[in-house]
């Protein structure tokens, strides 16, 4: 049985490059202010690689990985599967009792 694992929309995208799914939960933590790169091709990925154009404040989302691995236009409304990856369409922060 393949492990299954989870893996938020919103930070999914496809190396624009060689066209790999691609996921920021996986890339180096200590890489936030610096160049990340493509772990098949080696390619320096942008916000394209997200699903974003534009720059600075006109930056924004326009597309997003889908069902099949692939980009579509509108965001997915439901969770879905790519491979081992379970894709959650909804971030829900765990409440705290405080």
């Amino acid at each position: 049985m393949a492990t299954e694992i989870l893996k938020l929309l919103e930070g999914l995208g496809l190396c624009e490059y060689c066209g790999i799914l691609l996921s920021v939960e996986d890339m180096p933590g200590d890489a936030m202010d610096s160049v990340w790169c493509c772990p098949q091709c080696a390619g320096i990925i942008s916000g394209l690689s997200f699903g974003y154009e534009g720059e600075g404040e006109a930056t924004k989302k326009v597309k997003w990985v889908g069902p099949g691995g692939m980009w579509a236009s509108e965001k997915p409304t439901k969770d879905f599967k790519v491979g081992s990856w379970s894709i959650q369409v909804a971030y829900m922060p765990i409440s705290r009792a405080y």
